[in-house]
């Protein structure tokens, strides 16, 4: 109780938290009895997945309990309100999509690994953490949390050259990304002398009666240094070397959570950022935004252009989306904020779809690598060549799918800052991207082998979540207000 007072703590907020971080320390005390049932690997493997997806449903109804509520936590150094729940709520059910994805692939792999699902749930606690982050070493102590767990989880094939060499390009690269945040931290610090977010706010709304002009140049310089390190995080051109060669290293269970789960963290914490404490000087940043959102464009569509591999063209297609979300940040409007949160909601539905069906399509028992590996797809199966089609129309924004709608969202809002320049490249880029995504279409459909091919059965439940997505994509025109208006609250809650 004394802690509590003393403190200004509510640990029934962190409940969520608690709960994931008991689960962690539970499985690594397994680790020590592991290695006395190495006979059973499968079958434990199989149990330990099964149990992490069930706990993770415990902490989805722990997270949906908390509502309605605004408070500082933990002495200032933690933030909790429906924006925040909202965003780990995503986090957790994202994650938990991620596992059951990968139940029949790791045992197909033999990835036997238990330490995989305790590094996904510390991965998973970072990005929770990083959400609610008030404070600056909360904010790069969560972030070094869930990076030290993909540097891990990038090298988990240890006997692939690829995973290795892609694992240590991402610890080394990171690295510098993380050290790029922690320099920004110490200059803001310098100027502020503060490293609690509420305190910067306090500053910022004053910071025109000070007849200072060092203040605002010092926060502006330490402020770009931290977004250098945000835009590395969600693979943001030219800030994205990284991403490619991880992509292609790591196995895929692990490149589609980090495809999936990550990103909305950090968008979650750039809005924090532009639209709440720096949202008197959020101005200055928006040339910034500009030209990042013109490269991911640019160098992510033509890139994509010469991939032959899934994953590879997977992950240029990733930077090029993240420029649809900066677009969000360029106009430097509160109205943009719903907008923001549904395209990146969308495009998680998209790669949740897109992955579940690179993970399960299996040729003569080897999983598929190369886009030429895809034709004969709709012969076997035209049930799932029709909903990858589906999905590459929705990620192109072809209408009335739900990638147009949340696209169009986003060129509003930009047409309404004035940058009519960016929304007409922007055009421009989407229909160049076209030409990447219909090539898929041509193989599915089009291209033949003449060889026999035996393509193994997709399990029930990535079906289920195939089929369920695919119906988010195909109805969402008809009745969109359903989530812009929940997506509304969020962003009034942000005014307040």
């Amino acid at each position: 109780m004394i802690l509590q007072e003393i403190f200004y703590n509510n640990f029934l907020f962190l409940i969520p938290e608690f709960f994931i971080t008991l689960i962690i320390l539970i499985f690594l005390l397994f680790g020590n009895f592991y290695k006395n049932i190495n006979n059973k690997k499968i079958l434990v493997t199989k149990i330990i997945n099964n149990l992490t997806i069930f706990l993770l449903l415990i902490t989805l109804l722990l997270i949906f309990n908390i509502h309605n509520i605004s408070n500082t936590l933990m002495n200032g150094t933690l933030y909790v309100d429906n924006l925040t729940q909202f965003i780990k709520f995503i986090l957790v059910l994202c994650t938990l999509f991620c596992l059951i994805i990968q139940t029949d692939y790791i045992i197909k792999q033999k990835i036997f690994s238990f330490e995989i699902n305790i590094l996904i749930l510390i991965s998973l606690l970072g990005l929770m953490i990083l959400v609610s982050s008030f404070n600056f070493i909360t904010l790069y102590l969560a972030i070094e949390l869930q990076s030290l767990s993909f540097y891990i989880l990038t090298a988990l094939k240890k006997k692939s050259s690829l995973s290795i060499e892609a694992a240590l390009k991402y610890f080394i690269l990171g690295s510098v990304a993380s050290s790029f945040i922690l320099f920004g931290i110490s200059i803001i610090y310098g100027v502020f002398g503060t490293l609690n977010f509420g305190n910067i706010f306090l500053i910022l709304s004053n910071i025109y009666f000070v007849d200072n002009i060092n203040l605002i140049i010092g926060l502006i310089n330490g402020f770009l240094f931290i977004l250098t390190g945000i835009f590395f995080k969600i693979g943001a051109a030219p800030f994205h070397f990284w991403l490619p060669d991880v992509y292609e290293g790591a196995p895929n269970n692990v490149t589609a959570f980090f495809a999936i789960v990550p990103k909305i963290a950090f968008i979650g914490l750039l809005i924090r950022f532009i639209f709440d404490i720096f949202a008197d000087i959020s101005f200055f940043f928006e040339i910034i935004f500009y030209i990042v959102a013109i490269l991911s464009m640019l160098i992510g569509s033509l890139s994509a252009l010469q991939q032959r591999k899934i994953k590879r063209l997977l992950a240029y297609s990733s930077i090029s989306h993240v420029c649809f979300i900066l677009i969000g940040f360029t106009s430097n409007l509160f109205d943009s904020v719903p907008y923001i949160l549904l395209y990146i909601i969308i495009y998680i539905i998209m790669s949740i779809n897109l992955w579940t069906s690179y993970i399960s399509l299996y040729i003569n028992h080897k999983p598929i690598k190369y886009l030429t590996d895809l034709s004969n797809i709709f012969i076997f199966n035209k049930v799932l060549a029709f909903i990858i089609v589906l999905n590459i129309f929705s990620m192109s924004g072809i209408p009335p799918l739900a990638g147009f709608f949340s696209k169009l969202f986003l060129f509003i809002s930009a047409i309404k800052a004035k940058y009519f320049g960016l929304v007409f490249f922007s055009v421009l880029i989407s229909i160049l991207s076209s030409f990447y995504y219909l090539r898929i279409i041509k193989i599915i459909f089009f291209e033949k082998i003449y060889k026999k091919l035996f393509i193994n059965k997709i399990s029930k439940l990535n079906s289920i979540i195939l089929v369920f997505n695919t119906q988010i994509l195909l109805f969402f025109f008809i009745y969109p207000n359903i989530i812009l208006v929940n997506l509304n609250k969020f962003y009034f809650y942000l005014l307040i």
